[in-house]
């Protein structure tokens, strides 16, 4: 890859995790709000370098597999 994710993308998840919250009726940001934006929101937030459009990797790619490298709760 070659830009990754900077500190608006971290905004944009915590606001974004907070909109899902109070839409189901929660007022506090929980992991799942932020896995359900994690894609939509980082996809556009990576630029691939040739290496990786030659391959075919795809940042929607990436963004999965470090989601399932990401624990699912807070230990």
């Amino acid at each position: 890859m070659r830009w990754g994710a900077q500190p608006r993308a971290v905004q944009a998840l915590i606001l974004g995790g907070k909109v899902l919250a109070l839409l189901d009726g929660r007022f506090n940001l929980a992991y799942e709000d932020v896995r359900r934006l994690a894609l939509p929101v980082l996809r556009h937030r990576c630029i691939l370098n040739f290496e990786a459009e030659a391959e075919g990797v795809s940042t929607d790619s990436i963004v999965r597999e470090i989601m399932q490298k990401v624990p699912q709760t807070a230990e």
